[in-house]
């Protein structure tokens, strides 16, 4: 794994793409949610929201074993989609925190 493994990643086009594709079929699950700040973030992603789909790039690409599966130079078609659900469920939460409190307002920088 290296810094340029993981940006190349998040700078992909097609690895932001099924990050991408995974962020909105997981909306679909968490806007069901109880949680307020869960669901705003399902409702925000549907909605196209850059900032946020970006943010899940950038965390994905990092996420622990990501870039190392990658492999050197990177090629995003040996990370698996099942790699990519993963990072992309384990970050909902963390995403949440980011932009939204915990009444689902979204949270001021």
């Amino acid at each position: 794994m290296s810094y340029r493994s993981i940006d190349a990643l998040a700078n992909d086009a097609l690895f932001s793409g099924r990050v991408r594709a995974c962020t909105v079929e997981q909306s679909e699950h968490f806007a069901h949610d109880e949680r307020p700040a869960i669901v705003t973030l399902a409702r925000d992603i549907i909605r196209g929201e850059p900032v946020i789909t970006s943010t899940f790039i950038r965390l994905v690409s990092a996420a622990p074993g990501i870039a190392t599966k990658a492999g050197e130079p990177p090629d995003q078609s040996r990370v698996t989609d099942a790699d990519i659900l993963s990072a992309v469920q384990a970050f909902w939460p963390v995403v949440a925190d980011l932009y939204y409190s915990d009444d689902g307002e979204r949270a001021t920088p």
